[in-house]
C-alpha cells in the first residue's frame, strides 16, 4: 500500500457559534458543487439479496438549471439558520427575508444580477424533486422509513399571498408536509455556523460531512477519522477521478481552508480499490484542535460561548499566503504552486489565461501521462508564456458537447432498432396466421378464397395475371400475394370463417 502524507497548519481557533442541523436529509447530495454543468445524484444502495436498500435520486428543472452552489449556499446558510431560529414545532411558513436582504447576508451587493441570481437559486432548490428510500433516527432514539418522492419545500414572493392567507412581506418559504415531518422528529447535530459561512461549498461540503466521523473519532478516543475518497465523491457530490495526480490537487483545495484553521491536523491517503478494480483512496484525518473545541463545546451541558483550545502549533509546510485568496490561486497552490507565486499569475495573466492552461494540463496529464514531469513548473511556464493548446486537444465543454451527442444518437440508434425488431416481429406473426388460415382450408375452399380475392383485387392485377398466366404459363406467385393480402384483408376485419 502506498502512503501519502500531509502536514497540516492553522493559526487561529475560534469559539464555536452552534447551528443544528438534521441528521437525516442532509446526509445526502441536493446541489452540485461546481459552478457549471450537471451531475448525476443518483444514489442507490442493495442489500445481500439484491434488494435496493437505500435510494437518493435528485432531479431539477432545466429551466431554472441543478441546483449549484449558490442554492447550496442559501438552503445551508440562510434556510436552515432561519429554520433553526424558527424552534419546534417547526411552522409550515418560515419567512427569509427581502432578496437584498438575504444578498448582503450572503456577502454579496444586493440588487440587479446578484438578486435574480438569489431569485433563481430559490427556483431550483424549490423544484428539487428527490425521490428517496431511506432509513433514519428520530430524536427519541427510534427508527424510521422515508419511502417518498417530494420537494423540501415552495418560495413565495413578497407581496404574494401565503396558503393562510397574508400577504407576504418578504421572500417566505413554505414546508411540504413530509419534510416537515422530518425537521420535526428528526436528531440533530451542531456544526459551527460561522466556521460553515467562511467555507467555500465544497470544503463546506466537507466539513459537514466529515463532521461525522470527527465526532465519533473523538467521543470512541480513536486517534483519526475516516472516510473513502469514491464515498465522500458520491455524497459530496464531487466528480470521481481515478489518477493520483488529479486526486491529489481537488482534495487540496477542499482540504486548504481546514487546515488553516486547525480543524485538521494531519492528513494521510492509504491505496485500495472499489468493488470494481478501480482505484480508490482511505483518506484518514487526524483532529486538530479546533475539531476538539467544537467537540467539547457541543458536548458540554449548555453549549460555552467561548471555550479553551489548546494552542495550534503550525509545521514548517507552505502557509495560504492570504486569508483573501480568491479560489483559482487556492486551487494553483493546491497544485503544487507557492502562494506568491500563485497569487502573481492570476494577477499579471488574468483567471481565464490561468484556466485555459490549467485545463490544458488536465487534459495532458489524462490523456499523454508521463509527457509533463512537473506539473507545477509546466503550469507556471504555460502561464507565463501563453502555451498553446496541445496537439488534439479538446476542451471539457466540447468534449461534454460531444459525448452527449453521442449519447443522443446511440439513444436513436437503439429506439431504432427497437422499432425495426418490434415491426419484424409483427409481420412474422401476421404471416403465420395468414398460413395457418390458408392450410386450414380445403381445395375447394381455396380456390374459392383465390377466386375471390383476384376478383377483388382490381381490374390491373387481373390482366396483370393474365398475362403472367398467359406468358410464363405461371402466375402462381403473383396470385399467392393477392390472395395473401385478401386473407390479411379479412384478418383485419375479423370476417374469417372456416368452410
Amino acid at each position: 500500500m502506498q502512503m501519502n502524507t500531509l502536514s497540516e497548519t492553522g493559526d487561529e481557533i475560534l469559539p464555536p457559534n452552534p447551528i443544528r442541523v438534521e441528521t437525516a436529509l442532509s446526509r445526502y447530495p441536493v446541489h452540485r458543487l461546481a459552478k457549471h454543468g450537471d451531475i448525476v445524484i443518483d444514489i442507490r444502495l442493495v442489500d445481500e439479496h439484491g434488494e435496493v436498500s437505500i435510494q437518493w435520486e435528485v432531479n431539477h428543472i432545466p429551466k431554472y438549471g441543478q441546483p449549484g452552489p449558490l442554492a447550496y449556499k442559501l438552503d445551508t446558510l440562510i434556510i436552515n439558520h432561519r429554520i433553526e431560529e424558527a424552534g419546534r414545532p417547526i411552522p409550515r411558513v418560515i419567512r427569509i427575508g427581502s432578496l437584498n436582504e438575504i444578498c448582503r447576508e450572503l456577502g454579496q451587493m444586493d440588487g440587479g444580477k446578484n438578486t435574480n441570481s438569489i431569485k433563481n437559486a430559490l427556483y431550483q432548490n424549490a423544484f428539487a424533486a428527490i425521490v428517496a428510500k431511506i432509513r433514519y433516527r428520530l430524536s427519541n432514539g427510534t427508527e424510521r422509513t422515508l419511502e417518498a418522492g417530494f420537494n423540501r419545500y415552495s418560495v413565495v414572493f413578497t407581496g404574494e399571498e401565503l396558503p393562510d392567507g397574508r400577504k407576504a412581506d418578504a421572500v417566505c418559504i413554505v414546508l411540504s408536509d413530509i419534510y416537515m415531518q422530518v425537521l420535526n422528529d428528526v436528531m440533530t447535530r451542531p456544526i459551527d455556523y460561522a466556521y460553515l459561512k467562511s467555507l467555500p461549498p465544497a470544503s463546506q461540503r466537507f466539513y459537514e460531512l466529515l463532521s461525522y466521523q470527527m465526532y465519533a473519532a473523538i467521543k470512541n478516543d480513536r486517534p483519526r477519522a475516516k472516510l473513502l475518497y469514491s464515498e465522500f465523491c458520491t455524497y459530496a457530490p464531487l466528480v470521481r477521478q481515478f489518477d493520483w495526480n488529479v486526486v491529489r490537487p481537488q482534495l487540496a483545495r477542499i482540504h486548504a481552508p481546514h487546515k488553516k484553521s486547525g480543524y485538521i491536523a494531519k492528513i494521510d491517503f492509504q491505496d485500495t480499490v472499489d468493488a470494481n478494480g478501480r482505484p480508490d483512496w482511505l483518506m484518514f484525518y487526524q483532529p486538530g484542535p479546533k475539531a476538539r473545541a467544537e467537540y467539547r463545546a457541543f458536548t458540554k451541558r449548555g453549549g460555552p460561548v467561548m471555550l479553551e483550545a489548546e494552542p495550534f502549533k503550525p509545521d514548517p509546510s507552505p502557509q495560504l499566503a492570504s486569508p483573501e485568496l480568491t479560489p483559482l490561486e487556492e486551487e494553483l497552490i493546491g497544485r503544487g504552486i507557492t502562494p506568491v507565486m500563485a497569487t502573481g499569475l492570476v494577477r499579471d495573466h488574468g483567471e481565464e489565461k490561468v484556466r485555459a492552461q490549467l485545463e490544458h494540463l488536465d487534459w495532458l496529464v489524462e490523456k499523454k501521462p508521463g509527457k509533463v514531469d512537473d506539473p507545477a513548473a509546466w503550469l507556471v511556464s504555460a502561464v507565463r508564456n501563453g502555451h498553446a493548446a496541445p496537439k488534439g486537444f479538446v476542451s471539457k465543454a466540447d468534449r461534454d458537447r460531444q459525448a452527449e451527442a453521442k449519447r443522443q444518437a446511440a439513444r436513436a440508434a437503439a429506439a431504432e432498432r427497437r422499432r425495426t425488431r418490434t415491426e419484424e416481429t409483427r409481420q412474422e406473426e401476421r404471416r403465420r396466421e395468414e398460413d395457418a388460415y390458408w392450410s386450414k382450408l380445403t381445395p375447394a375452399g381455396q380456390a374459392a378464397l383465390e377466386a375471390r380475392a383476384l376478383a377483388e383485387a382490381g381490374e390491373e392485377a387481373r390482366q396483370t395475371y393474365a398475362t403472367l398466366k398467359r406468358l410464363t404459363g405461371g402466375g402462381k406467385s403473383f396470385l399467392a400475394d393477392i390472395r395473401r393480402e385478401h386473407v390479411r384483408s379479412l384478418i383485419d376485419a375479423e370476417q374469417l370463417a372456416f368452410p
